[in-house]
């Protein structure tokens, strides 16, 4: 694969159908990347995924010690993280949690969630401040990063 030097912004939509293999590749080719967008975090988990998502950490924690792998949003400059689609699964939390405390030059992370916030509807809003609550409660690699909701 060619390496995209003028790649800034790298956006996909994301497919429970879907695998992330070319994910992982995309993000090491992409050297100068700023803005990584996607919509939806749930997708397949294959053994192609990579280390941009967290399908694979768990494989990895059962192989037996192989030599230490560098993941691949450890080297990514990317300075915003937008996600929509977000519903606050425990599969999501752990996705978002693998992007903040391995991008590290993350500056601002966009969350676009599906809960609405309806104030006359006391169950969404308890979901809505769940959710809200989880995201800016997880740790981060910059302590530069900021969490907004839409």
């Amino acid at each position: 694969m060619p390496v995209f030097h003028k790649l800034l912004t790298l956006s996909f939509e994301s497919d429970k159908e879907r695998g992330w293999q070319v994910v992982p590749l995309l993000l090491k080719n992409s050297p100068n990347l700023e803005t990584l967008v996607i919509k939806g975090l749930v997708h397949q988990v294959t053994d192609k995924c990579g280390d941009a998502c967290v399908c694979i950490a768990k494989k990895k924690k059962k192989m037996e010690e192989e030599e230490e792998k560098v993941c691949c949003l450890s080297t990514c400059q990317v300075k915003v993280l937008n996600i929509s689609g977000y519903g606050g699964t425990g599969r999501e939390l752990k996705q978002m949690r693998h992007f903040l405390v391995n991008l590290k030059c993350l500056e601002t992370v966009k969350v676009g969630l599906v809960a609405e916030n309806h104030h006359e509807d006391n169950s969404v809003n308890n979901n809505y401040q769940r959710i809200t609550n989880a995201l800016t409660k997880l740790p981060r690699a910059s302590s530069n990063c900021q969490i907004h909701f839409f």
